[in-house]
């Protein structure tokens, strides 16, 4: 299901994802307030499914009206192979562009290869990693993308990267939503993520979006290069 857009009574519903009527084709408001009362009231058969469902479609809507689009990847998707190729490019002009300064560009290139290669990004795929995509509405590239896999009680969020060209957009914020959602499906009320510590604009974002330190820690991925991370979490709300 999907819902497409707001007035004084709330979303309304037009069917399907790819049935979404951008215009704004409108019901009556009457029919509206029958449609939320006995969709959201746990006493008429509503409750926490019809709420995800109803924040979804409002997810969907606010992207668009925005500008972009998410979409969340499964390795059964028909160019399942080309969209990963975008991916992993977009990663690495992402990363050289931002990371070099921060750790070098040797260790830039040895963590794209280990980490953010279209071989390791479908491997992670296969094994449980969930991909959402984010494009531009106009044109339909590729501007952003994260990753998130639950880890013990948490979801852990891998990677949240948008392309400095859409920045401020509220794209980073919405695919924190997905995952949030992503979360909850999980059972779990908490994501964490980790991020260099000499990072200081992603810190910063991500203490924005309502993220707090937690921890910090030093990990050796190989080849004489560590990573020397703060770790952050977030609570995530019932509704998002």
């Amino acid at each position: 299901m999907a819902y497409t857009r707001w007035n004084e009574s709330g979303y309304y519903i037009f069917g399907g994802e790819d049935d979404i009527d951008f215009d704004g084709k409108s019901i009556s408001n009457d029919k509206v307030d029958v449609f939320l009362h006995g969709l959201f009231d746990e006493q008429y058969g509503g409750g926490r499914e019809f709420w995800e469902r109803f924040h979804h479609g409002r997810r969907i809507t606010e992207n668009f009206q925005k500008g972009f689009r998410i979409q969340k990847l499964s390795q059964y998707e028909p160019d399942i192979k080309g969209q990963i190729a975008g991916i992993s490019a977009l990663a690495g002009e992402i990363w050289r562009e931002h990371y070099t300064p921060i750790v070098g560009s040797e260790q830039v290139e040895y963590m794209l290869e280990k980490f953010q290669s279209a071989k390791q990004i479908y491997a992670d795929i296969k094994n449980g990693h969930t991909y959402f995509t984010t494009k531009n509405i106009d044109g339909g590239g590729l501007i952003g993308y994260c990753a998130a896999v639950p880890e013990d009680d948490a979801l852990l969020l891998s990677k949240l990267y948008v392309h400095r060209d859409f920045r401020g957009n509220g794209i980073a914020r919405a695919l924190l939503n997905e995952a949030a959602a992503l979360c909850r499906s999980y059972g779990r009320d908490k994501i964490c993520l980790t991020v260099n510590k000499n990072n200081t604009d992603a810190i910063a974002a991500y203490k924005k979006m309502g993220f707090w330190m937690d921890d910090s820690i030093k990990i050796d991925i190989g080849n004489g290069f560590v990573m020397d991370d703060f770790v952050m979490e977030y609570i995530v709300g019932w509704r998002i």
